[in-house]
């Protein structure tokens, strides 16, 4: 006999609580109706309601980020701790089935609908992945100059129509966290948990069993410091401009953010300084990125053509990008792809004092080195 929805879900947060979720909640889906990345029919047609599940990451690991003296660390913890995440989904969605309903977990990061498009699958992603190490191999002068040569035609065949810029992930797991009542909005648009800020991740599983939701918080555990845009190379986060989304029958604000490739050059290692002088994220990259947002895409175009055949930093990191996107961070091997950024996430703790004590580590601590030509990724000052 099944149980009943109530005793489902309660059966369900203690499941995940005893697997080592920090909190979980529930929300039906009817809550998330304003985005398209909060419809869950897309992973689950009829689906009836989610469960967000939080893990914080370790204050320890982040300082030590955050003041660059051990970058590795941090992303070997990130990565596993999304997995953790990942297996205590896995464990919710294998007990609905238990209990005759259809569930799925959605992937943790780094899922977008794009690659879901026929224009993007009209080359398979090992393709892709194989053409573009090659490009960023090594190679002598004749096979250079035939990188160089092919390298538009390639771009324009493989990738000018099929990347979507607003990144629309499957299942925004940013408003089912809000949904299901254990996160709130922070400026900076990372989802805040009142005992650990913004320094944790979240998950949901999705199913179309029907349980009662649980409240939303009431109250932001965001005090307005903006800290958040002062941590930020790219001008991605804005100080003042801000927007809003609709959840359940509440509106939620946070800050307007500017095109999605601000941060890309950032976080991917492609840019570690360009707004701010004296300090650098973990990118030994120096991209310059244009005032207008109606010029990055050009940029990106065009910087994709001059560097990604041309065997130096960024070349590598173009690769990477790829293998990390479609990988996710459950299936990527943990040492690929280098963590460079993440300080609006992770500068964001409980208490403003510990912001601040945050954002003195990032901004006296060392600036990676590098050049426009050939830079090299530095581990320790």
């Amino acid at each position: 006999m099944k149980q009943t929805r109530s005793a489902l879900g309660t059966a369900v947060k203690q499941m995940a609580e005893n697997a080592g979720a920090a909190a979980v909640g529930i929300s039906s889906v009817g809550r998330l109706t304003d985005k398209p990345s909060m419809d869950a029919n897309y992973l689950l047609p009829g689906a009836r309601s989610i469960v967000s599940v939080m893990l914080p990451l370790e204050d320890r690991v982040i300082r030590d980020y955050l003041g660059k003296t051990n970058r590795i660390g941090f992303q070997l913890h990130e990565t596993e701790t999304y997995r953790k995440l990942y297996a205590i989904g896995t464990e919710i969605a294998d007990f609905m089935k238990a209990e005759k309903y259809r569930a799925v977990v959605a992937e943790p990061n780094l899922d977008y609908r794009y690659k879901d498009s026929t224009e993007y699958r009209k080359i398979p992603y090992q393709v892709r992945q194989n053409v573009l190490d090659w490009l960023a191999s090594d190679s002598f002068y004749p096979v250079g100059k035939f990188k160089k040569a092919i390298l538009p035609v390639l771009y324009d065949v493989s990738f000018k129509n099929s990347i979507d810029w607003e990144l629309t992930p499957s299942f925004s797991h940013r408003y089912g966290a809000v949904a299901a009542g254990i996160g709130h909005f922070g400026w900076s648009g990372n989802v805040l948990h009142p005992d650990y800020g913004a320094r944790v991740l979240y998950n949901t599983v999705i199913t179309d069993c029907d349980m009662p939701s649980d409240p939303m918080l009431e109250k932001t555990p965001c005090d307005g410091c903006r800290i958040c845009t002062k941590v930020c190379q790219s001008n991605f986060i804005h100080p003042k401009k801000k927007t809003s989304v609709t959840i359940g029958d509440r509106i939620f604000e946070h800050n307007k953010k500017a095109h999605n490739l601000r941060c890309i050059f950032v976080c991917a290692g492609f840019s570690g300084q360009n707004k701010h002088a004296g300090w650098s994220t973990w990118s030994p990259g120096r991209v310059n990125l244009p005032e207008s947002d109606d010029a990055l895409e050009a940029r990106w175009k065009e910087f994709v053509k001059v560097n990604l055949w041309n065997r130096n930093h960024y070349s590598k990191v173009f690769a990477d990008l790829l293998y990390h996107s479609e990988k996710g961070f459950i299936r990527k091997e943990s040492e690929r792809f280098a963590s460079t950024c993440g300080n609006c996430q992770l500068v964001c703790w409980q208490t403003r004092e510990m912001r601040r004590q945050n954002y003195d580590l990032i901004v006296n601590s060392w600036e990676v080195s590098g050049n426009d030509d050939f830079p090299s990724p530095v581990e320790n000052g």
